[in-house]
C-alpha cells in the first residue's frame, strides 16, 4: 500500500490549496461583517451627533427664553412700581 511520492505531494498541495480557500472565505466573511458593523456604528455616531447638536440648540434657546422672561418680569415690576408711585397712596 505504498503511495507514490508524486501522489502524496499532489494530495498535500490539494489540502494546502483547500485550506487557503477556506481561510480566504472566512476572512472575506469577517471583512463583510466588519463593514456592516462599521456602517451601523457610523449611523449611530451620526444620530448621536445630531442629537447632541439639537440638545445644545435647545439649551441655548431655553436660556434665551429664560433671559427674555426675566427681563419682561423686571420690566413689569418696574412699571407696576411706577404706576403705584403715580397713583399715590390709596385711600386719600
Amino acid at each position: 500500500m505504498a503511495v507514490p511520492e508524486e501522489e502524496l505531494a499532489r494530495l498535500i498541495i490539494d489540502v494546502k490549496e483547500s485550506l487557503e480557500r477556506e481561510i480566504h472565505g472566512g476572512f472575506a466573511e469577517m471583512h463583510t461583517r466588519f463593514d456592516t458593523q462599521a456602517a451601523r456604528l457610523d449611523r449611530h455616531a451620526a444620530m448621536w451627533q445630531t442629537g447632541r447638536r439639537w440638545s445644545a440648540r435647545m439649551d441655548d434657546w431655553a436660556e434665551k427664553i429664560d433671559a427674555a422672561l426675566e427681563a419682561k418680569d423686571r420690566e413689569l415690576k418696574d412699571l407696576r412700581a411706577r404706576l403705584d408711585k403715580l397713583e399715590g397712596p390709596k385711600g386719600n
